[in-house]
């Protein structure tokens, strides 16, 4: 499972025809919809954490999704897209999403959104963290999942890519329980390749013509990457997607976890790639993380190591922490804050178009989720670093 192929395409633009091009090449490189037969209704989990325009570079583009289904649809499949964003998991919510996203124009009688919202109760006796949990359940009314996800860097797992994801079927208001279930990095970790390995979605494609960089996944600034990239398992094209952006399976924990399960590659060199772009033209090798995520553990087990492997993590440790005069006290990180260790304070400091509140964060209560940065509606929380760990991350830019 480790070595599935990888394809990886150019693609320069959101051009239809550009589109057309570069993801039919990639599809058929690994001959990705040969599963697709009449009468088949397809799944496609798209990547729309929030209502957000196609050029912010937040969600998984409307031309490519548009594509997509015509590629199913021609092969007398039918197409059903949905996910379940930051928020309500409720018709009038998800619809505004779809609004938001320019999903609506890609509907026909062939192609639909969502409108089932019901929840469906899911145990999995072989995961490692998520044994039971409850999850979207228009995902049982398909035949078949195709992951479509935005390349994005992410402040608690490093990366959000294809693994991550899968995230996206657990309803919206649940998924800060499920960071205080598992508040560990390694913990939160597997149970995005636990929901992988559960759904078990037939074909992953990454949107990585244009990425978010920096305060991602929501946050960030939008960076110009410009490839498409398509395979049958998540952790061999997310170690690509990694490598691309200078990262490796010590940066992104969902990697560390599938190899560790012995279901994804170590390393870059595990990985057998397709198509005729260069890895190597490939990579933005300036790429802004959102976080640090380095190795801190030295072998041996001597009290020198342990005092290393304490100060490393130190240095790299990092926090949430709201920027006063972007903040408009909107009171959506308190809302969605899993261990409730935000309270709202008045503030002469706060931005002039909100309310004159800011948000409060107890260390002593504060697990690290960093659900606040990644649904904060104007980015004013932002990844926080310890000024050893601020030199450290200007150096690996």
């Amino acid at each position: 499972m480790s070595n599935t192929p990888v394809a990886l395409v150019k693609c320069d633009s959101y051009e239809y025809e550009e589109v057309k091009r570069a993801l039919d090449e990639s599809l058929d490189l690994i001959n990705a919809l040969d599963f697709v037969k009449p009468g088949m209704k397809i799944g496609i989990k798209a990547n729309l954490v929030t209502g957000s325009s196609a050029n912010k570079a937040i969600t998984t583009h409307p031309v490519l999704l548009r594509r997509l289904c015509e590629l199913i649809t021609e092969r007398g499949a039918s197409v059903v897209i949905g996910d379940s964003p930051g928020g309500l998991y409720t018709q009038a919510f998800v619809q505004n999403v779809y609004k938001s996203c320019g999903l609506h124009e890609l509907e026909s009688s062939s192609v639909t959104l969502n409108t089932d919202f019901s929840i469906k109760d899911g145990k999995f006796p072989e995961a490692e963290s998520l044994k039971s949990f409850i999850y979207t359940g228009w995902l049982d009314d398909v035949d078949a999942i195709i992951g479509f996800s935005k390349l994005k860097t992410h402040a608690m797992m490093g990366m959000s890519c294809a693994v991550k994801n899968m995230f996206g079927c657990i309803p919206g208001t649940t998924k800060p329980d499920y960071h205080m279930r598992f508040p560990e990095e390694k913990a939160f970790a597997n149970v995005m390749v636990d929901l992988n390995e559960f759904f078990k979605p037939v074909l992953y494609i990454v949107d990585a013509i244009d990425g978010m960089e920096g305060n991602g996944p929501t946050a960030g600034e939008k960076r110009h990457i410009g490839a498409i990239l398509a395979s049958k398992r998540p952790y061999s094209l997310d170690m690509v997607c990694a490598h691309m952006i200078g990262m490796g399976i010590n940066d992104v924990q969902t990697l560390l976890v599938a190899n560790e399960r012995g279901l994804g590659p170590k390393d870059i060199s595990e990985v057998s790639i397709l198509g005729s772009y260069s890895l190597e033209d490939a990579k933005i090798p300036d790429f802004k993380r959102a976080t640090i995520h380095q190795s801190i553990t030295f072998e041996g087990g001597s009290a020198f190591n342990r005092i290393k492997s304490i100060a490393v993590k130190l240095a790299y440790s990092t926090k949430p922490l709201v920027k006063k005069d972007e903040c408009i006290g909107c009171k959506k990180c308190h809302d969605t804050c899993p261990a409730k260790a935000i309270t709202m304070i008045p503030s002469k400091g706060a931005s002039p178009k909100g309310t004159g509140y800011i948000p409060q964060i107890d260390r002593s209560k504060c697990i690290k989720c960093f659900c606040c940065q990644e649904f904060c509606p104007v980015g004013a929380m932002k990844v926080h670093y310890n000024p050893i760990g601020s030199l450290l991350n200007k150096m690996q830019r």
